[in-house]
């Protein structure tokens, strides 16, 4: 054999064994999308985040017009739980694929989490993330709670907690300040919509009086479902998400590509209480019920197959779904 061709085989075996270790380099996510999806490609996604009621609590509670009205008119998961319990978990396995053994709601330095999570999916693809959080008093604020102490005796809840943030809990937020910019007040949404800034994947996360959970001495505390004091609490957080969807699903934006706003809650009563998944779309079915059994490890899943990603932790799982009936386009 000629030097030349030795010398071209030696370069090519060492490009491929090169390629070989960097995919395999322990920390790596997968990047390559799971076969036969059947999630279509999505321009922008927003996941709304409300607190602490399950299934039974919410469709059928005319507390919750609103909600109802959109449970019936778009796509409906009557089979969708969440993972853990309580609140701070099941925030963090929707954008990590996992819970990571987290089994209260302590602030997030002390379950830091080094592995990558949908953040570093996204920005590998070069697409772009926010989280939208009403009552955090400024771009990239790392505290745990505002404006007040967190909890406390008597019962004294906050506006804002960080138990409802899953991002601050993976290390690339905590040592990134530009990242943690990526955190922002919920007024931000207003801005970003009329100047087309608004990314990819957004979580929108009201605060405690409006996210069901309840929030005292700012607003009341909940109480057991179907009592008055609880169904104030379920009307408020109605409100808040009407002006969110109608907000959302009335921009230039919506009518541009493939576009969805999922509803849904961090968990029932126990981990793994049915809880309810709206799912909206500017293309997608109308009045379906979709009877599959669905996590927010299946929320991920779907993220990730609609932005052409790869798999992360328990997304990975063969046993977890992707939501595709409810995301299926139609034009």
């Amino acid at each position: 054999m000629r030097l030349s061709k030795i010398l071209a085989v030696l370069a090519l075996t060492i490009i491929v064994l090169g390629f070989v270790v960097t995919a395999h380099r322990p920390g790596n996510i997968s990047t390559s999308a799971s076969p036969a999806s059947g999630v279509p490609r999505y321009n922008h996604i927003f996941v709304v985040m409300e607190e602490n009621h399950g299934y039974g609590q919410i469709i059928g509670n005319s507390a919750a017009p609103a909600i109802n009205s959109l449970a019936k008119t778009y796509g409906l998961a009557t089979h969708y739980t969440g993972v853990a319990d309580p609140s701070e978990p099941n925030y963090v396995a929707l954008i990590g694929g996992n819970f990571y053994g987290i089994a209260d709601d302590n602030p997030y330095y002390r379950h830091t989490i080094n592995n990558p999570s949908l953040i570093d999916q996204l920005e590998g693809a070069g697409l772009t993330w926010k989280g939208y959080f009403q009552s955090m008093p400024y771009a990239g604020f790392m505290g745990i709670c505002f404006p007040t102490r967190c909890g406390g005796t008597p019962d004294s809840d906050t506006l804002y907690a960080s138990k409802h943030n899953g991002f601050p809990n993976f290390a690339r937020i905590q040592n990134n300040v530009q990242e943690q910019k990526k955190m922002v007040p919920d007024t931000q949404l207003d801005q970003d919509l009329q100047n087309n800034q608004v990314p990819n994947f957004s979580l929108i996360v009201p605060d405690e009086c409006h996210d069901m959970h309840g929030s005292p001495p700012n607003c009341i505390d909940s109480a057991n479902p179907g009592t008055a004091q609880d169904n104030l609490l379920v009307s408020v957080g109605d409100t808040y998400l009407k002006v969110v969807v109608n907000k959302l699903t009335s921009s230039a934006l919506w009518s541009n590509g493939n576009n969805a706003v999922v509803i849904t809650w961090d968990e029932g009563n126990t981990a793994q209480s049915r809880v309810v998944a709206i799912v909206i779309t500017n293309h997608g079915p109308r009045g379906l019920q979709d009877n599959s059994p669905y996590s927010h490890y299946s929320l991920l899943l779907t993220i990730e197959q609609a932005f052409g990603l790869g798999c992360l932790q328990n997304t990975c799982n063969a046993t977890v779904k992707p939501m595709a009936p409810l995301f299926a386009v139609s034009r």
